[in-house]
């Protein structure tokens, strides 16, 4: 598990004579050194190893030193970036909103799987529940509270079933990551959860999971969610050299296909747009809705 007194920082490199052999004698227009921020979405070490050959690459094609910044949580990640101590960050889409809304996060590069990503409501193999409507009185956890699969579009879909969690459930919890609520089901700790598809079938498929102890309840419809984002105050230069990077990286080049590979994106990087997140505002927006009123006597 993530420590959860401080954020963990990784220096992928400082030296300054890489910097050089990188880009030659080009002065950078600002500090030599790009802090990167990532989700905690998952362990330490699988963080250093998913994100370890894109920090590279950036190193490589900007020029600048690199560091990989993870967080202690969610929560941690938007006040680094509030406090201009993440550069770059890997955002979800709540709280890109969040971020956008609140300290001008400029939107950079999606990977093409983020604009139809799907949330997984999970339950023990043996549970008998065939349907949402069947884990009425069961204990149930979220991942973050800021986590756009597994929190928010979840929480915005139950809605449409009619099911207000805090009622529905007997117990309602926040496990903090999308591998801790899959855990927590596997180990009888809670009877139901759910889990952003991405990173649940990847665990299926590398052995964490096993469909002997966990099953697929439901999926939800997909919708848009992950983000790379920068400082409103960045240089336009550098933040122009992250997304010509980013736009570039190509599975017909083997380094690269192994770059894509390691964060999920099937082919290619996009470009993202401030509005592609609209439906996380609108479900943001009804959730307040919702909170306000389950909160009325």
């Amino acid at each position: 598990m993530i420590p959860v007194t401080k954020h963990v920082v990784v220096v992928i490199t400082v030296l300054c004579s890489l910097l050089f052999a990188a880009c030659g004698d080009r002065e950078p227009a600002r500090p030599d050194l790009l802090r990167i921020g990532v989700l905690p979405d998952a362990g330490t070490e699988t963080l250093k190893a998913r994100y370890a050959p894109l920090i590279e690459y950036l190193r490589v094609k900007t020029g600048y030193a690199t560091e990989l910044v993870i967080p202690a949580s969610y929560e941690d990640l938007l006040t680094l970036f509030r406090n201009k101590a993440a550069d770059l960050a890997f955002l979800g889409g709540y709280m890109y909103v969040l971020a956008h809304d609140r300290d001008h996060a400029v939107p950079l590069a999606m990977r093409d799987i983020d604009l139809q990503l799907t949330s997984l409501f999970l339950v023990r193999k043996d549970n008998p529940a065939a349907n949402l409507e069947d884990l009425k009185g069961k204990r149930f956890t979220f991942g973050s509270r800021l986590s756009t699969s597994g929190h928010l579009m979840p929480r915005y879909f139950l809605r449409e079933h009619d099911i207000v969690p805090e009622k529905f459930f007997s117990q309602t919890l926040y496990s903090g990551a999308h591998d801790t609520s899959a855990y927590w089901v596997r180990n009888g700790k809670v009877d139901a959860t759910v889990v952003n598809s991405v990173i649940i079938r990847k665990m299926f498929a590398d052995g964490r999971l096993n469909d002997n102890d966990v099953r697929i309840l439901w999926e939800s419809p997909p919708f848009p969610d992950y983000v790379w984002a920068v400082q409103e105050s960045m240089d336009p230069r550098l933040q122009q050299q992250i997304l010509d990077s980013l736009l570039s990286l190509s599975v017909e080049i083997p380094a690269e296909r192994a770059i894509l590979a390691a964060v999920d994106a099937k082919r290619k990087f996009l470009p993202a747009l401030d509005q592609d997140f609209n439906m996380a505002r609108e479900a943001i927006k009804l959730l307040a809705i919702t909170e306000t009123t389950n909160a009325a006597p």
